[in-house]
């Protein structure tokens, strides 16, 4: 096991940066979850960890050891790549013990490694077949047990379940985690799927355009989001955001969603203005008796489980804010908004319901800095 320490660590590409003062401490044994929209630096990051690529300035060390200008070799990491990178006219046997080979490893000491490997995965009886011969996810077991068996001070894995199906992926997800903490090795874990990064993280490094959003346990990320952007991104579905005015009456404030007063609570100190940016998640949006009256535009029935869509109330949109909020390939009309009930009723198209904000669970953010204030 080892620490790893990020000091000040930037990336250029010409003029363009693509990594701005990066600084981050990750703990002997964590598994530490880099999560983002396509293009906002994680892969750039666990690539010059791993001195796949060269820092620009700062200094990147592992247990204690400044690496920043040691080749791959040199930094005792193991990498699992999104796509395997097996050797197909190999055996899994060799394909594991292939490293160790080349490092001039006795061969009974390779094959005890490769066994022992073999047995944690539940890989022994596939030994003797070649990489064609197996499944997505028993391919995926063979390229971390390649890196097991190197005993490094730290995994690298990057995005290594995007090409499993989805049922294989969750199933893949929590063998990783059980991995993890069995063998205690401090990992470095890069996904775009933050469903991942909550049900597998110590602590979730959230990251937008080559800067850290923020930094915390997925439970911290989930109820205390720094910004909208974390707020959008972290949960499925995102969070719902409306605009409000701020109304202050007797040392408390309370603002207005469609015809319901709200109540927030203490004035906090940080808001001063008339306006706020308000978010509550899906599934703390009430459905009852009491509450506005909004229309159903859409029903998703998963069974028990209902996403109801209905129209954000007339003048409290955030659609301006849109990009602000979430990237593009995770964007939604912010015309519309999301409540997730479980309950045996039956929902319709078109169908009026009373939706109710619960106090004690709506966000409120700058309308300027975009910065959680609540």
């Amino acid at each position: 096991m080892a620490t790893i320490d990020f000091k000040n660590v930037q990336k250029r590409y010409g003029q363009f940066k693509a990594i701005h003062d990066f600084n981050l401490h990750v703990g002997e044994g964590e598994l530490c979850v880099f999560v983002g929209p396509s293009g906002c630096g994680k892969s750039t990051i666990l690539k010059m960890l791993a001195g796949l690529e060269e820092t620009t300035s700062g200094s990147i060390e592992i247990g204690g050891r400044d690496v920043t200008d040691l080749g791959p070799g040199k930094r005792d990491i193991a990498m699992v790549f999104q796509n395997y990178a097996l050797y197909p006219h190999m055996s899994v046997r060799s394909n594991i013990g292939f490293g160790l080979k080349m490092r001039g490893v006795p061969k009974a000491d390779i094959d005890k490694a490769v066994n022992e490997a073999a047995e944690i995965l539940e890989l022994t009886d596939y030994l003797d077949r070649r990489p064609r011969a197996l499944s997505g996810g028993q391919r995926q077991r063979v390229a971390l047990g390649r890196a097991i068996v190197r005993e490094p001070s730290a995994f690298l894995m990057d995005e290594p379940l995007s090409n499993l199906d989805a049922k294989l992926r969750t199933q893949t997800r929590s063998e990783i985690v059980k991995l993890q903490k069995r063998l205690g090795v401090t990992t470095i874990y890069v996904t775009h799927d933050q469903v991942e990064a909550l049900t597998m993280a110590t602590r979730i490094v959230v990251m937008r355009g080559g800067v850290i959003q923020q930094v915390g346990s997925p439970d911290e990320l989930f109820s205390q989001p720094a910004n909208l952007f974390v707020a959008g991104f972290i949960g499925s579905p995102g969070m719902n955001f409306f605009r409000g005015p701020v109304e202050i009456e007797n040392g408390k404030a309370f603002t207005r969603f469609g015809e319901q007063r709200i109540p927030l609570g203490q004035v906090p100190q940080k808001l001063t203005a008339k306006e706020a940016i308000f978010g509550i998640r899906p599934e703390h949006l009430q459905v009852g008796e009491t509450g506005v009256p909004v229309t159903l535009s859409l029903v998703e029935s998963l069974g028990t489980e209902k996403i109801l869509h209905f129209a954000t109330p007339k003048g409290q949109e955030t659609d301006a804010i849109e990009t602000e909020i979430v990237s593009d390939e995770d964007a939604r009309d912010k015309k519309t908004m999301l409540a997730r009930v479980i309950d045996d009723r039956r929902y319709h198209d078109g169908e009026t319901i009373r939706i109710a904000l619960p106090e004690g669970k709506v966000h409120i953010f700058d309308t300027v800095t975009h910065e959680a204030i609540v």
